[in-house]
């Protein structure tokens, strides 16, 4: 399942990308994403697909908890 780390990106798809056109971004807050979306992604067996691109929408495929170490890493590097 696709996502994108801001709407800037989420709309560059939907404006090239075919498959996507006519689509609406939906923004998500980090806190809702890991402590809903990630464990419900992780119990369907969806992979999260990472700020995809291009005209075909390829990119990297995470493992649910992949993306929130990733992402907690990111976080406390920042100091946030």
């Amino acid at each position: 399942m696709p996502f994108w780390s801001s709407s800037s990106r989420a709309r560059k798809i939907i404006a090239n990308a075919p498959a996507y056109a006519g689509f609406e971004p939906i923004e998500i807050g980090w806190h809702e994403f890991r402590d809903k979306w990630l464990p419900g992604l992780a119990e369907d067996g969806f992979l999260v697909g990472i700020n995809w691109s291009g005209k075909k929408a390829k990119g990297y495929d995470l493992e649910p908890h992949e993306v929130k170490t990733n992402v907690e890493a990111i976080i406390a590097l920042s100091g946030g």
